[in-house]
């Protein structure tokens, strides 16, 4: 597909993943931050733009207003309000938005079927011109950090607590992935 890529860069090692793939596929790459009201907005906004940085990539940032603030760990809808964020976005008529999806989580948002669903409401908007993608939907976490590591993507840059602690709290699923890989 020739366009443009955005990546939906949340700060973690996946989406820096995503990130470094697309970047070596393309220059052609910008990246989004969106804040919904997280409660890691801060902690996620600056390793956004140390990941940004290092790989000298256009970075945008949005912000959700109006969710309140919302409580660590899992967000009902999260995943397809960012994709629609990135959407509304974006700036070029054919290309993709990518997201750091993998496969191995409980969430509905977190699989195949979800972004087939999502790609059927790009489709209603941009007749099949931008296309909704996860290159590691099917690889575990454990697939996307050996890539990282094979590919030199700065995770040390990275930041995954969901309760937005400095430092990380060491006890949200997202800290206790990390501990098990040890990243």
């Amino acid at each position: 597909m020739n366009g443009g890529t955005l990546v939906l860069l949340s700060g973690g090692i996946d989406s820096c993943a995503t990130l470094a793939l697309y970047l070596r596929r393309s220059s052609a790459v910008s990246a989004l931050f969106v804040d919904y009201g997280q409660a890691a907005a801060g902690q996620e906004r600056a390793a956004v733009q140390r990941v940004a940085a290092h790989y000298d990539v256009a970075l945008s940032m949005a912000e959700c207003t109006g969710l309140g603030r919302l409580e660590a760990g899992y967000v009902r809808g999260r995943n397809a309000l960012l994709l629609h964020m990135a959407l509304a976005s974006a700036r070029f008529e054919i290309g993709q938005i990518a997201m750091g999806l993998h496969a191995g989580t409980p969430y509905a948002d977190c699989s195949p079927t979800f972004v087939a669903e999502m790609q059927r409401g790009f489709d209603l908007y941009c007749d099949g011109q931008i296309r909704a993608v996860a290159p590691f939907i099917d690889q575990d976490k454990r697939g996307v950090v050996a890539f990282c590591r094979e590919a030199n993507v700065p995770m040390d840059l990275t930041y995954s607590c969901e309760r937005g602690a400095s430092p990380p709290c060491g006890t949200c699923l997202s800290c206790l992935d990390r501990l098990a890989l040890n990243v």
